[in-house]
């Protein structure tokens, strides 16, 4: 074995719109080393919930001498900074950096940050795996890494055709309870208000290719698990951590509908009284599912629409259509789960009749939830952000600055930037992490989703 003691680290201050979930990617990755390296040491540090000290205190005790940090863009600093800190500490060990990220960005993170010595690129389980116990570095699939001053990017590494073969998430190396509740109201007899939320995946990959994800390039295509295998890891969480809300984490939940299905009448039969939620796409669902899913447990789903415009659904590569968006909202209706419509708004080369297209539709089909965050962000990998390079808006060296993201505001084709809510982009960026703003952006929130409400 090259390294005996592995910790695996979510940074801190990182967060995921004011929610911080707990790492399930990090608890794959230490389930995989646990079953195929039994001799390996291996520990997870979230320092999103713990913060900086838990994570260098783990450091001093355990001494790691492999240490895999997971970034995604927008914490991206975070993870470097956290990095550099266990570098002071233990200058003897050894970093991986994996996710999104790492996967897209592993040129510029090797270049410009020497305190990052691997990145495993896509799917890390083997990568990591292989890695800890000795194989040869050049052959590697998926691993970039240094040979005295140059970076070495090894081939791809095929995704696991097989999910089934994973195993479940390793919970037993972090405390679940520690993680935040999630959501409001009663399902099931089930405050959401109170319970954790629980994550799990039913697949990898997405269906789709739209022009402002970057998933088809991490996953290369869409995977799932057996619905059964499913409903053992939501009843082992039940049974050991008294679990009753679970969410879905995947892109495409209902990619495979006869395995949902079975995961539902599993569920069902075996009794477990739980509230589940999920997202998933419009062209990938129908009421037979919708049925079993609502008798499961499942209370709300979440739709990718983007756009009430059948222009700007062409634009974006959406494959879906408004028939297709108004179909599913329908059926999930009929199957009484909720429905969030989660919509795009400033995209490129977007009109003023598309936008009025999409405030038509979203009173037409009347969604329980809408989610927005106001505007479009572009991160690296997407087609999107090519579009912006091209236009000259922004290259590689934006992720070298502090900002989480870039905040299209126009710029491409014929779009005429709007200065003014630039000006206002810098303002919210350089406030957002004041205690002041989270508070005044709760209160506001919470307002209007109540106001939302109240007009339905």
């Amino acid at each position: 074995m090259k390294y005996r003691r592995i910790l695996l680290v979510n940074p801190p201050k990182v967060d995921q719109g004011g929610y911080k979930p707990s790492p399930l990617g990090l608890l794959y990755l230490a389930a995989y080393l646990q079953k195929h390296c039994p001799q390996a040491q291996v520990r997870v540090t979230d320092g999103a919930i713990q913060g900086k000290e838990a994570v260098l205190q783990t450091c001093r005790s355990f001494r790691p001498d492999l240490i895999g940090i997971s970034i995604l863009t927008p914490g991206r600093h975070q993870g470097l900074h956290i990095a550099t800190e266990i570098k002071r500490l233990l200058p003897r060990s050894k970093t991986i950096f994996g996710n999104v990220h790492a996967t897209i960005m592993w040129k510029q993170l090797m270049s410009q940050y020497k305190q990052v010595d691997y990145i495993a690129r896509g799917e890390g389980e083997q990568t990591l795996y292989e890695l800890v116990v000795g194989k040869p570095t050049s052959s590697i699939k998926g691993l970039v890494w240094r040979s005295r001053k140059k970076i070495l990017k090894n081939i791809d590494r095929p995704m696991i055709v097989d999910l089934n073969k994973l195993p479940f998430p390793a919970w037993d190396l972090v405390d679940p309870l520690m993680y935040p509740a999630r959501g409001e109201g009663l399902i099931n007899d089930i405050d959401l208000a109170k319970e954790v939320r629980f994550p799990v995946i039913f697949s990898r990959g997405c269906m789709g290719a739209c022009t402002f994800c970057s998933s088809w390039m991490i996953w290369k295509g869409y995977r799932y698990r057996n619905g059964k295998l499913v409903a053992d890891e939501i009843e082992m969480l039940c049974k050991r951590y008294n679990a009753k809300h679970f969410v879905f984490q995947d892109d495409t939940l209902t990619g495979n509908q006869k395995e949902i299905i079975s995961f539902c009448k599993e569920i069902i039969k075996r009794k477990l009284k739980v509230a589940i939620y999920g997202t998933t796409r419009v062209d990938k669902v129908n009421l037979k599912m919708l049925n079993y899913m609502k008798k499961a447990g499942f209370y709300e789903l979440s739709f990718g629409i983007e756009s009430g415009s059948p222009a700007m659904l062409l634009k974006i590569n959406k494959r879906t259509d408004i028939q297709l968006i108004k179909k599913a909202v329908d059926l999930t209706r009929k199957a009484h789960i909720k429905v969030n419509a989660l919509m795009m708004y400033g995209l490129p080369r977007e009109t003023n009749e598309d936008r009025i297209l999409s405030k038509k539709l979203i009173k037409n089909i009347n969604p329980d939830e809408v989610g927005t965050v106001g505007a479009v962000w572009i991160f690296p990998g997407t087609a999107l952000y090519e579009q912006a390079k091209q236009a000259k808006l922004l290259d590689d060296s934006f992720w070298l600055g502090p900002k989480p993201y870039y905040i299209y505001r126009g710029g491409i084709g014929e779009d005429k930037i709007d200065r003014k809510q630039q000006i206002v982009d810098e303002i919210h960026l350089y406030f957002s992490h004041t205690r002041a703003y989270k508070m005044w952006h709760y209160v506001t929130s919470h307002a209007l989703r109540t106001l939302h409400k109240l007009q339905n």
